[in-house]
């Protein structure tokens, strides 16, 4: 190309990027599939573009004629790419299109023919490595790459477009039958085959739905990578445009144009890739209106059916006769599939005793090491026959499954008519809940046959891979095998589908008991909640939580047995013990009462009697309510080893602490009310029981002592001979003061006191010489009974002494 040539090549390209700096246009954004922006209407703007594009394309191809020949097929969609992109498909919407996703098919099978003519040309290159390098190589795979990747989304257009037409027909027609329909040609009441089917196509309906809205979904993410992509390919256009015009050495000129058409190629496809994933939005978004449109048709149809549905008694023999032929088919498969079970079994044994002896004649010879072709295929017949017996095994198993499916079906078909002809709301209440275990093994059913197809899925394919790395002889028997394999396969499919169906019927099922649930009065609901309330306390009442042995007597004879120890049982015991506790209680009290009025007992001994007599009535209690609730003795031989060990560890303390408390009640050391003092707890003795005595202490706090401790360790008993006692307090007095003079005053503020006793008289001694003053000790006497502090009676003396030396003008000091 000449330098006038390159220069008005150059400029061609670059009036792109001029255009570029020019203010956008004003846009509004339309509801659209792909959300495109569509300019205003009366905007001069795309016109201009598209001028300017066309200009600069008769002079790019005018200067390439008169200078260089012909542009190259890469050349030349690069320069179709400028139109395109200076064309956006924005500015060809504002060329009057009618309708989204309309394209124009005569120019879509141009291009397309034009793209594939160019593959062509590229692949003939490739093969006869008319260019040379390893970058060069790589360049032209990458435009293989492209070309192909444009085919393909031109194809994927026009099948796009050609399904868009065919959903928009379907569409309108759907809409028209819509319109058109006024009801069944017959009359209500309907069958109920009428409504199920409706139903199914509803059901399927929804389905596809569901699956249309995916599919969009995944679409939009695939136009928004594309819209990514082709905005990274116009930037990359841009900067090899730019370098391309910036370039002043001859020898980058080519590179960089070669560059620049690659770049030009990327931005092509980028720009296909996004017009196909528009074109797919808009065929899904009108699949999906048009299974919206239809879904509504039925559904309006299945409403007016609803309401008027009868399921008479020959409906019901036709389901009948219907599952009891096929139950039938289902027998005799089964039972003619276990027949060549049997007979593959015996061709499993012989295969496997022909590889015996093939191993055991080549373990014989001198030479064997590696495994002959022989015994690779006696191996391959082994695994053969063993696939062929494992098909008979599966469809085995699946004819049961099937025939259970048949079976709860038919059940399912009975309580629909029982429900239906019946007026009582617990009976589909009751039902439900019957077959809600039925449902949950239905759906494990369902997904271990799912599995199963997955597993011999793979299964054929590592089957294919072995056949393609094998020898001649090994590929027959391969062959079989993969057939059969896909004989499972197909096993399984057909299994699915059966339970497919059956699976719908549930749902249908459920749907309806759902709906019936809807209808039902709020009278009758608050029955049924009562009843459902009353069963459930029914059902925990005859919970079972385990058994016992009992010996029952029948008709004379004894016989060995084993009773349920129930919910109830256990309660009716417990109740039975709450009652006669609280009357042995009272009983073991009058015991005690009597033991001191009429015999005249001593008070602690009367309570040693009532809590003896206390505890042998609760035994016999306890023996009572489990024979009167039926609760067999035995349940004690139930629970005997846990029993035995905690008696094993516990009654030789407890057996000490009763006999403690009887030898102190015998002995005496100490009586109820006696103030004592025991494992540094001092305190007054409220009572005396049978394994503990409890001391209550001048906080009221009551301590609970065992009452081997008052045996095996020391017991002060401060009322046990009498119930007058010594207390002292100390008082320092200063050196300067007389000591008579302290001790008459002490004396007499001692006698004051109410509660010390005259006789013995208070006693005041000179303790002691303290450092600071000579100590005092003050000795009196008064009786210990309940109503009567210690403490208090000290402070009462300590207030007087204070303020009698206030008074004298004498010093209390410390008694250190």
């Amino acid at each position: 190309m000449s330098e006038r040539a390159e220069f008005y090549y150059h400029a061609g390209y670059s009036t792109r990027n001029i255009w570029s700096f020019l203010p956008p246009p004003t846009r509004r954004r339309q509801a659209s599939p792909a959300g495109a922006l569509i300019p205003e209407r009366g905007s001069c703007w795309p016109i201009i573009r598209t001028f300017a594009a066309k200009l600069r394309l008769i002079l790019i191809l005018a200067l390439s004629l008169i200078e260089v020949g012909p542009l190259s097929p890469l050349s030349a969609h690069a320069v179709e790419l400028n139109l395109t992109m200076a064309a956006s498909p924005v500015d060809r919407g504002a060329g009057g299109a009618s309708k989204p996703g309309e394209i124009d098919m005569t120019a879509l099978r141009e291009r397309r023919k034009q793209a594939q003519t160019d593959l062509n040309t590229m692949r003939e290159s490739l093969e006869f490595k008319s260019l040379t390098g390893p970058a060069r190589e790589e360049e032209q795979q990458e435009r293989r790459a492209l070309l192909e990747q444009i085919v393909r989304g031109y194809d994927e257009q026009s099948s796009d477009f050609q399904r868009l037409t065919e959903a928009r027909q379907r569409h309108a027609d759907i809409v028209r039958s819509s319109s058109e329909w006024k009801g069944f040609p017959e009359p209500s009441p309907y069958s109920i085959f009428l409504a199920d089917r409706l139903w199914d196509t509803v059901h399927s309906l929804k389905l596809a739905a569901e699956g249309l809205q995916s599919q969009r979904e995944l679409l939009t993410l695939r136009f928004e990578q594309a819209r990514e992509a082709l905005t990274t390919a116009e930037e990359r256009l841009r900067q090899a445009s730019e370098r391309l015009e910036t370039t002043k050495d001859r020898g980058q000129v080519g590179r960089e144009r070669r560059d620049y058409e690659l770049a030009a190629l990327r931005a092509r496809a980028a720009s296909v890739l996004l017009e196909a994933a528009q074109l797919s939005i808009t065929r899904v978004e009108e699949e999906l209106d048009g299974a919206k449109a239809r879904l509504a048709f039925e559904q309006r149809q299945l409403d007016a059916v609803s309401p008027h549905v009868v399921f008479s008694e020959a409906d019901l023999v036709q389901v009948r006769t219907r599952l009891a032929k096929e139950r039938l088919r289902v027998e005799e498969q089964l039972e003619q599939s276990i027949v060549e079970r049997q007979r593959q079994s015996q061709t499993v044994q012989q295969v496997e005793q022909r590889l015996h002896l093939l191993r055991n004649k080549q373990a014989g010879g001198k030479d064997a090491v590696e495994e002959t072709p022989a015994i690779s295929r006696a191996k391959a017949a082994v695994e053969l026959a063993r696939a062929r017996m494992d098909n008979l095994v599966s469809q085995s198993d699946l004819l049961q499954q099937l025939m259970n499916v048949v079976e709860g079906e038919r059940q399912l078909w009975e309580n629909r008519f029982v429900i239906v002809h019946t007026s009582e709301p617990g009976k589909a209440r009751e039902a439900h809940e019957r077959f809600t275990p039925l449902f949950d093994n239905f759906r494990a059913s369902r997904d271990y046959l799912r599995q199963q197809a997955g597993i011999i899925s793979g299964q054929i394919s590592e089957a294919e891979n072995r056949m393609r790395h094998s020898s001649a002889p090994l590929r027959a028997t391969l062959q079989d095998l993969i057939r059969t394999f896909h004989e499972r396969e197909e096993t399984y499919a057909r299994a699915l589908h059966r339970m497919d169906e059956a699976a719908r019927f549930m749902e249908r099922w459920r749907e309806e008991f759902k709906q019936q649930q809807k209808e039902v009065p709020l009278f009758d609901r608050l029955e049924e909640l009562l009843t459902r309330i009353g069963s459930l306390i029914q059902d925990a009442w005859r919970y079972e939580l385990f058994s016992a042995e009992d010996t029952i007597e029948v008709d004379g004879k004894t016989m060995t047995g084993h009773r349920s120890v129930t919910v109830g049982k256990i309660l009716t015991a417990l109740a039975i013990f709450l009652i006669g506790y609280v009357v042995c209680v009272h009983l073991a009290r009058a015991i005690g009462r009597l033991a001191v009025t009429r015999f005249g007992m001593a008070a602690d001994v009367a309570n040693l009697l009532r809590q003896w007599s206390q505890a042998f009535l609760i035994m016999f209690l306890i023996v009572l309510s489990f024979s009167w609730a039926k609760i067999p003795l035995t349940i004690f031989a139930f629970l005997g080893g846990a029993f035995a060990i905690g008696v094993g560890f516990g009654a030789q303390t407890l057996l000490k602490n009763i006999i403690s408390g009887i030898l102190l009640l015998i002995e005496r050391p100490m009586r109820v009310g006696d103030l004592i003092e025991a494992d540094n707890v001092r305190g007054r003795v409220t009572s005396i029981g049978l394994r503990s005595s409890t001391i209550r202490d001048a906080k009221g706090t009551e301590t609970l002592i065992p009452n081997s401790s008052f045996l095996e360790r020391t017991l002060t008993n401060w009322t046990y001979s009498s119930r007058v006692g010594r207390f002292s307090l100390r008082v320092g007095v200063p050196y300067d003061t007389a000591a008579q003079q302290i001790m008459n005053l002490l004396s007499a503020l001692a006698l004051q006191h109410p509660k010390v006793m005259k006789q013995p008289a208070p006693q005041v001694l000179l303790d002691e010489f303290g450092t600071q003053a000579r100590i005092f000790t003050v000795n009196y006497w008064h009786e210990i009974s309940p109503d009567v502090d210690p403490s208090g009676i000290a402070s009462e003396l300590r207030f007087a002494i204070e303020q009698k030396f206030a008074e004298a003008g004498l010093k209390v000091l410390p008694a250190i």
